[in-house]
């Protein structure tokens, strides 16, 4: 791509002459999935809002692949469910499993979708009164009253508030003089792939999890559920980056996961791996010295979060949902854009309540995959001897709705292949 500057999915909605100087109310710096949400959002409200990415079509990464939980009512509250689900997969329970056998099942609307397949359904939504650059951000002014963005084609983005959507993405911060505070370096990584059934057969359940078998491995858990017609695996560890292991997984998946989940096998039958593996080395941190004049930091760009915990895409909503129906029309709604009002939206309760679980969450995910002293070994088999309980009494209560009933290993259980659930 040249550095030019170019309008998209909207090419004749302003003409090149126009888009060199663009006047908005607020500029979005950063077309992934928090910055996109938040241009939708805050374009259906009616505020003039110019989008900046360097990409014009998302590329494909390893990062968001399910929605599930609390995400699920924020979309919807955000007006933007029903478009998920018109393109996602949408699946109502999950198996699960660990050494294997069943220790419950879940149930609840989830749906599987690629990250940069979300990205570009978002961006479909974006309403055709929002301005979107496609070019690179090279400088950045911030005041109390405008905000002031250059890009590397030459152009420039005037408003009175600067959303900072950048993600892991350093050099804007520190523009901004806003510095990066590490929590736990390489605190985990994560691992995705699809996998389909032998030929002529098909998986029996339609998502499962499977929770790793020793401290000493190092594996949270296993999540398969559907994504167009493969199931995608997401492995999530708390290996060394250094590790052959990851190394291994990635050049022999199949032989290499069934070395530490045995028990998967019954589950699986025959599966064939279809492409290959992507992995995510996550560093937690936080920022510091965010709290300023004209800009504001939302999903990544302000905390990272363990994508074991499942909590990265809740805050990333929760600060989009916040920021566009609370304190962005109380911001406009008067003069100037100085620091104390920014301050209010990172003292938002909800927000701090969203922050607050994700890291607490992210520990405590690590602790209970790898932390081998007394207190955490007896915390881990209570954990699982509660789930088997409270999946029994749903049992006795008559609230299966898998059939044939389940009672014991993976063949007693019925997961015989059969017709797959998506």
């Amino acid at each position: 791509m040249d550095n030019s500057v170019c309008l998209a999915p909207h090419p004749a909605r302003t003409s090149a002459a126009a888009a060199r100087i663009l006047q908005a109310d607020i500029a979005v710096v950063g077309g992934g999935l928090a910055g996109s949400l938040a241009a939708v959002v805050l374009g259906r409200a009616g505020y003039r809002v110019a989008l900046v990415d360097r990409h014009a079509v998302y590329p494909s990464e390893f990062r968001v692949e399910k929605l599930a939980g609390d995400q699920i009512s924020l979309l919807r509250r955000l007006g933007l469910l029903d478009s998920v689900a018109a393109k996602a997969n949408r699946y109502d329970e999950v198996i699960n499993v660990r050494r294997g056998r069943i220790i419950d099942r879940s149930y609840g609307e989830q749906y599987g979708i690629l990250y940069n397949d979300l990205v570009a359904l978002m961006r479909e939504q974006i309403p055709s009164s929002v301005d979107i650059v496609v070019d690179r951000v090279v400088d950045v002014a911030t005041g109390p009253e405008r905000q002031r963005l250059t890009t590397a084609g030459g152009s420039v983005v005037e408003a009175r508030l600067l959303v900072l959507a950048t993600g892991m993405a350093d050099v804007l911060r520190q523009r901004l003089s806003i510095r990066r505070r590490t929590v736990h370096e390489k605190h985990s990584i994560s691992f995705g792939f699809s996998i389909k059934p032998a030929p002529g057969e098909a998986f029996a359940f339609p998502s499962l999890t499977c929770y790793g078998d020793k401290v000493a491995d190092r594996i949270d858990y296993l999540n398969l559920f559907p994504v167009g017609d493969t199931m995608r695996a997401n492995l999530f560890t708390f290996i060394d980056h250094r590790d052959p292991w990851a190394r291994t997984l990635r050049r022999e998946p199949k032989q290499t996961l069934l070395g530490v989940m045995p028990g998967l096998k019954p589950f699986l039958g025959d599966f064939q791996v279809v492409d290959r593996v992507e992995n995510w080395v996550m560093d937690l941190y936080v920022v510091d010295g965010h709290v300023q004049n004209g800009v504001v930091l939302i999903g990544d760009a302000f905390q990272t979060s363990c994508p074991a915990a499942g909590t990265g895409v809740s805050r990333l909503l929760t600060d989009v949902e916040r920021l566009c129906h609370e304190h962005v029309p109380r911001w406009l709604a008067s003069p100037g854009m100085t620091a104390d009002k920014i301050a209010a939206f990172y003292a938002d309760r909800a927000k701090q309540r969203s922050d607050t679980r994700a890291a607490r969450l992210a520990e405590y995910r690590r602790s209970l995959t790898v932390d081998d002293s007394l207190v955490w070994t007896l915390h881990r088999k209570q954990a699982f001897l509660r789930r088997r309980l409270f999946g029994w009494v749903k049992q006795l209560k008559g609230r299966r709705r898998l059939q044939p009933s389940y009672s014991g290993n993976a063949k007693a259980y019925g997961f015989v292949r059969g017709s797959q659930q998506s």
